[in-house]
């Protein structure tokens, strides 16, 4: 049994967490208020009339009618109790959404003139018991799509709470001081399927959106972010995204395959639920599994920061993850047209990243046995082929660059 200072800590922590949601609701309709004409501006037509109809309750805070959500695909096939999603206002133009049993996905696609062939399933946070579908949801598609990438927000199955507000709150609080070692609770297996399938969908639909198939990605925050770690990680290749980029996820660490995708973190340090007083393993899993792994780690901006620019540094997150995905090769036609579709890159891809796939380890082998058998090849890991051209191009030919690029573009395009 717990002793009598257990279950004060219990009863402290959970107040703590209900005054911290009642804090950040407030906190998140005064943002609200300065970036409302945007939000506006960049909705599509179909979700405009219900976002407009929301302003003009600025300050009637609860439970609003569900929008029209003509643009969302059913991932399954609805329920008979479908009619309990339950939609509220928490600031203006500040949606969530709980009580979801229908999944749904909605693209939000750019212009054709700007498209990259990239894409990126966005799945906001909420506990898994609902999902602040704006701030973490399509105000993130929304950028991404004035940036050339196109952007599905998923609506993914939550868990069952109280409609009334009261209830709702008791229920949150109760969850959170079930958890007063900060451990996270797990993944609930409907918002894994959901993530699953979503991917499967903009995969096999790939050609009406005009999106390179082998370059889909899944973002997320908080508990949509440990959907992303739980879909990034999945046995199935099909179901599996290209990369993932976890938002304020849980830290702690976990065993990582070699088949990981790259993935792009970002965290405020003085996160309470995941950062504070917390170890950052899950850093440290994908370094030891020699998978490809960005980090930025804010000291401010606390849990939640999503796009609501909590801090200047914090709400850099988005412009970053749009340069990694840069880097990468993810996002640009231009390189995509230079290699032939390759997924292996002379240009971009690092030779630690060709050295772990055994396919086209064996081409370098083949080619350059002098540089991948080198006893320095661990201090090469970071660089790219054509880096180490620059300084070694009596061994790394560009006879011998162009074959290695054809034949990684071959065994891509099995792929």
């Amino acid at each position: 049994m717990r002793s009598q200072w257990e279950i004060r800590k219990v009863s402290v922590f959970a107040d703590y967490v209900d005054r911290f949601a009642q804090w950040r609701e407030r906190l998140s309709a005064a943002i609200a208020v300065v970036s409302l004409g945007v939000l506006i501006v960049l909705t599509s037509p179909a979700d405009a009339d219900s976002r407009t109809q929301s302003a003009t309750n600025a300050g009637a805070f609860g439970e609003i009618p569900a929008p029209k959500q003509t643009d969302a695909i059913p991932l399954r096939e609805a329920v008979a109790d479908s009619t309990q999603e339950q939609w509220e206002l928490s600031g203006p133009d500040m949606r969530s959404v709980r009580n979801v049993v229908t999944p749904t996905l909605t693209p939000v696609l750019p212009d054709p003139a700007r498209a990259t062939g990239a894409a990126v399933i966005v799945a906001p946070g909420g506990a898994f018991y609902m999902l602040s579908i704006d701030s973490e949801g399509y105000a993130v598609a929304h950028w991404l799509a004035e940036h050339g990438v196109a952007a599905f927000v998923l609506k993914y199955r939550t868990q069952v709470t109280p409609r009334d507000p009261k209830g709702y709150r008791e229920v949150m609080s109760a969850r959170m001081s079930k958890n007063p070692d900060g451990k996270p609770i797990e993944t609930p297996v409907e918002a894994i399927e959901d993530a699953k399938a979503a991917v499967r969908l903009v995969r096999a639909r790939a050609a009406d959106w005009a999106i390179d198939p082998r370059r889909v990605g899944f973002a997320g925050f908080s508990a949509g972010a440990m959907t992303a770690l739980s879909v990034g990680l999945v046995d199935d290749a099909a179901s599996r995204p290209d990369f993932i980029a976890p938002i304020y996820p849980p830290m702690l660490a976990q065993d990582v395959p070699d088949f990981a995708p790259p993935m792009f973190l970002a965290i405020a340090l003085d996160d309470p639920l995941f950062a504070v007083n917390k170890d950052l393993g899950l850093i440290q899993s994908w370094r030891k599994a020699r998978r490809p792994i960005e980090v930025h780690l804010y000291e401010r901006g606390g849990h939640g920061f999503g796009m609501n620019d909590t801090t200047q540094a914090s709400g850099m997150w988005i412009e970053q993850f749009y340069a990694w995905m840069n880097d990468r090769g993810i996002v640009g036609n231009e390189f995509m047209r230079a290699n032939d579709g390759a997924r292996y890159s002379v240009a971009k891809s690092t030779i630690g990243e060709l050295l772990d796939n055994p396919q086209s380890r064996a081409i370098l082998d083949k080619y350059i046995p002098q540089i991948t058998r080198s006893d320095r090849i661990e201090l090469m890991r970071g660089q790219t082929l054509a880096q180490i051209q620059g300084y070694a191009r009596d061994v790394l030919t560009p006879d011998k660059l162009n074959a290695v690029q054809a034949e990684l573009g071959k065994i891509s395009r099995k792929q």
